[in-house]
């Protein structure tokens, strides 16, 4: 009666593939078990495999967001300070386009104040009236 019942495993489930019924025998049942287990680690491997891909995929995807938010960030920054230092510069030389047209009437304001101080010192001196 010993021989009848050769199999111990566990009544197999639909989601298993580690029960089988086809195993008969001690030596076949552990060749199954080891052939089952070695399959059942190979699925786990490349399953965890490819998490670990479609993480790293993530992972450099975000990575490249960021360096092209980074990227036109500067680009922004970038323009903004160019029409800054545009803004500051043409206030400058409109600045200094005011300070030598003043500078320039001014020249000619003092030639002027020479010119009729020289003539009235001229005819002070000379004794004649300007004309």
């Amino acid at each position: 009666m010993a021989n009848q019942k050769t199999e111990t495993v566990p009544a197999p489930t639909a989601s298993s593939s580690l029960a089988r019924t086809e195993r008969t025998g001690f030596l076949p049942g552990v060749a199954h078990l080891a052939l089952d287990v070695a399959d059942r680690g190979q699925s786990t491997a490349i399953a965890l495999l490819q998490d670990v891909r479609i993480e790293l995929r993530g992972a450099v995807e975000g990575g490249v967001d960021l360096a092209e938010k980074v990227a036109a960030a500067v680009l922004r920054v970038a323009r903004k300070g160019i029409a800054r230092v545009d803004e500051a510069s043409a206030e400058a030389l409109a600045g200094v386009g005011q300070v030598l047209t003043g500078a320039v009437h001014s020249a000619r304001e003092t030639t002027r104040a020479a010119a009729e101080l020289a003539t009235t010192a001229s005819s002070g001196v000379t004794g004649q009236a300007a004309a």
